[in-house]
C-alpha cells in the first residue's frame, strides 16, 4: 500500500507536520510505503483557470512542482492532508493544492487511477473542535466528488504554538490512528 502525506503548513516544527509524521510513521510500521510532501517548500503556482485540462484529459498546463504531487496521487492508494486552520478555513497553501486538483474534475479520475482513500488532520488554535467543521466540510466535498473515500477527519485543538503538540500524547495517538486506519 502506498500512502502520500501532504503537509500544507508553512511553519517549521508545525503541529500539522508533526501529526502527519506520526500518522505516516504508524502506517509505515504496518507495511505501507510512504511519501511526504511539504507543499510550502515547493514551487506550486496557482490554478490559472485556463481550462487546458478540459481539452487534455485532466493534464494541467502548468509545469511546476505540483506535477510531483499529481504523480504521487495517481500512484497511491491513500492520501493524508495535514492542514492548519488560520482564519476560519484551510490555510492558503492547502487551498493552492486543492485548486490545482481542479484538473482531476475534467476526466474520469476513479476509472483512470482507481478508488483512493483520503484523510485529513486539522490543527487549530481554538479549543472547540467543531468551530470550523462546517467550513472545512465544504472544502472536502471536492474529494468526494472525485470519488475519494473519506477515511478520517481528525481535528486537533489548542495548537496555536508551533511544536506544542509534541507534549500531547492523546492528540499524537489520534494522528497515529489516521495512519493505522488507512492500512487496516
Amino acid at each position: 500500500m502506498k500512502i502520500v502525506g501532504i503537509n500544507t503548513s508553512p511553519r517549521d516544527n508545525s503541529n500539522a507536520r508533526i501529526a502527519l509524521q506520526k500518522a505516516l510513521e504508524t502506517a509505515e510500521t504496518k507495511g505501507a510505503e510512504i511519501t511526504l510532501f511539504d507543499s510550502n517548500k515547493m514551487n506550486i503556482t496557482a490554478c490559472q483557470g485556463d481550462n487546458y485540462c478540459k481539452a487534455h484529459e485532466g493534464k494541467c498546463a502548468i509545469d511546476d512542482d505540483m506535477t510531483q504531487i499529481y504523480k504521487a496521487i495517481e500512484e497511491c492508494d491513500a492520501l493524508i492532508f495535514a492542514i492548519p486552520v488560520y482564519f476560519f478555513d484551510v490555510n492558503a497553501q492547502m487551498k493552492l493544492v486543492l485548486d490545482r486538483l481542479y484538473s482531476y474534475f475534467q476526466f474520469p479520475f476513479v476509472e483512470t487511477y482507481g478508488k483512493k482513500k483520503v484523510s485529513f488532520i486539522i490543527t487549530q488554535g481554538t479549543p472547540d473542535p467543531d468551530a470550523f467543521r462546517q467550513t472545512l466540510e465544504v472544502q472536502f466535498k471536492a474529494f468526494e466528488f472525485l470519488g475519494f473515500e473519506l477515511a478520517d477527519l481528525v481535528v486537533l485543538v489548542d495548537n496555536n504554538v508551533p511544536g506544542v503538540i509534541e507534549g500531547k500524547e492523546d492528540q499524537l495517538e489520534l494522528a497515529a490512528n489516521v495512519g493505522a486506519n488507512l492500512v487496516e
